[in-house]
């Protein structure tokens, strides 16, 4: 992110006053956004202008006794690059176990660094939900001997499994039952699913792949393999560490997905916390990764489907949130951020709720919308990628396309601000980033075409979204996630392009806090630096931390 502010130039507190350097007010918008836009997309992690404010530093200790905490994991010869400051625990949550702080954890604290242990998926799957094609190319791997005896500790485990088949069906626990005996015995219901699974078994033994204790693979075993990829799986493939993280709708930590830097593409994937965490508190994730701003009712079908856990209705989901015995603000904000008119919309487990044969439910519809927005979205980045000099020959139809995107956005969001009766109804949040993303397209590619009033309404467009998403991001998130650094970052941006550009437009827009030259560039000023204080918190030192890992 610090090469994006490099387009503002020097981040000394005299670049918070108005004046006007003598380029072209246009001119300075587009370039600014063009410039922003192209490094943007380079941004991965965070800053490493400052390394020596990283976190890590503080938590040396850490890598002292890595070699103790690591040897309890259930995987000892197959360690993580790195294990920050936390080890596993018994834990009712999940699968009855998780990662705990050993130590108060300030944001930032990097937890996890691990190398996927099945890295990506078969091409047939990709898209698709994980089937048996997928245990048929991990068998086909030279380490398919390796990468099976490990998935013995994956959930559910093959223990587990064993002990659920041999043990009295009346003493099943209610979530084994849900996750294990359902799971399987629908699969075996299938004539087709077994018939696939007679294959693998006599491929495996072919190949002589076989359980730990050194017997042949069977039916249970394949259908135990099926379940861990569904439950453990990442986009990015299949990891042992990360698996060990539990779900949580308000969660402490945030995964980035392997990256490339610019200099060479990197295939670990790391996990960091996102707010202050306290000794001995579980390290949870979100198991939704893209993406994560969908209505509960969504939410709770997804995980329903992928991972066999149901976050409930809404007196389950207060629970889930601990907003029973817990008086966090964050918490409360992150269940309002469902309401709409002020009611907890109805849910179970197959998604929205619509017993009345009317109409679909106002979330469900907007999702909708933005589903296909999205896809939108996607391919008009697509189309400028693959013709990286199609803005400077716009056609009028490409141009058009963007344009009328980039409205229908702005009229979802005035519509489901209505429709919702919540300003912080974590839909709008998406449109909101999707409104962005819409205004950055058009003056990263479209330059050519756009003259300087319309410039300016989408610089004016671009803010209000902007700053509405922040307030939003702040109440769910905190004040140190790293999507709170880059709407900031937007916020900045903004606010810069409209000073040099039109000053009057951005007074005009009569926004909180911002209603004189001297409150916009002070707001300004807040935003730059806030952006600043949460890069110093996530840095790119993941290398550093693994080579001093290794020299511990």
């Amino acid at each position: 992110m610090e090469a994006a502010w490099n387009a503002f130039g020097s981040d000394s507190d005299s670049s918070d006053s108005e004046g006007d350097n003598g380029v072209a007010g246009r001119e300075v918008a587009t370039r600014l956004m063009q410039q922003y836009n192209t490094q943007s997309s380079q941004q991965k992690l965070g800053s490493n202008s400052d390394n020596s404010n990283s976190t890590s530093i503080s938590f040396q200790p850490s890598f002292d006794d890595q070699k103790r905490r690591t040897a309890l994991l259930p995987w000892p010869n197959n360690p993580p690059l790195y294990l920050g400051p936390a080890i596993v625990d018994k834990l009712k949550l999940g699968g009855g176990r998780g990662y705990t702080a050993t130590t108060d954890l300030p944001p930032g604290t990097c937890i996890v660094i691990e190398e996927p242990f099945v890295k990506g998926w078969s091409e047939q799957q990709m898209g698709k939900r994980l089937g048996l094609e997928s245990i048929h190319h991990l068998f086909e791997r030279d380490n398919a001997q390796s990468i099976v005896q490990c998935m013995e500790e994956l959930h559910p485990t093959k223990d587990k499994v064993e002990s659920v088949y041999q043990g009295n069906s009346e003493e099943i626990a209610p979530l084994d039952k849900i996750q294990i005996v359902d799971m399987i015995s629908s699969a075996d219901s299938d004539a087709s699913h077994c018939e696939e699974v007679r294959s693998l078994i006599a491929y495996a033994k072919d190949r002589e792949i076989v359980n730990s204790d050194g017997t042949n693979l069977n039916s249970r075993d394949i259908n135990r393999l099926l379940l861990t990829m569904r439950y453990n799986g990442f986009d990015s493939g299949l990891y042992l560490h990360f698996s060990i993280f539990n779900h949580d709708e308000d969660p402490n930590c945030i995964k980035f997905r392997p990256s490339a830097d610019g200099t060479q593409q990197r295939h670990y994937s790391e996990a960091r916390t996102t707010r202050f965490v306290k000794k001995g508190e579980a390290l949870t994730l979100h198991y939704l990764e893209n993406p994560r701003e969908v209505s509960h009712a969504t939410r709770r079908k997804i995980l329903w489907d992928q991972h066999r856990f149901d976050i409930g209705d809404e007196e389950a989901f207060k629970k889930f949130l601990r907003l029973m015995d817990n008086t966090d603000t964050r918490n409360k904000a992150v269940y309002e951020s469902e309401l709409v008119h002020g009611s907890f919309p109805e849910s179970n487990r197959t998604g929205t709720k619509d017993d009345s044969g009317g109409d679909a439910p106002v979330a469900c519809n907007i999702e909708n919308s933005l589903d296909d927005l999205e896809d939108m979205v996607v391919e008009l980045q697509a189309m400028f990628l693959s013709n990286p000099n199609e803005g400077k020959s716009m056609s009028s139809t490409s141009f058009e396309r963007a344009a009328a995107l980039e409205l229908t956005v702005w009229e979802l969001i005035t519509a489901a601000k209505e429709s919702l009766g919540n300003s912080n109804h974590i839909l709008l949040s998406r449109c909101r980033r999707l409104h962005l993303d819409s205004i950055e397209i058009l003056l990263e590619h479209c330059s050519s075409i756009l003259d300087d009033k319309a410039s300016t309404e989408l610089m004016a467009r671009f803010l209000p979204s902007a700053r509405e998403l922040l307030e939003s991001q702040q109440l769910r998130l905190g004040n140190d996630h790293t999507d709170v650094a880059r709407t900031s970052n937007d916020i900045s941006m903004a606010i810069q392009a409209l000073l040099g550009h039109s000053p009057k437009r951005l007074l005009s827009l009569q926004l909180e806090g911002m209603l004189s030259l001297d409150q916009c560039s002070r707001f300004e000023h807040f935003c730059r630096k806030e952006k600043e204080r949460i890069e110093r918190l996530f840095p790119k030192d993941a290398d550093k931390i693994i080579s001093m890992a290794n020299d511990a």
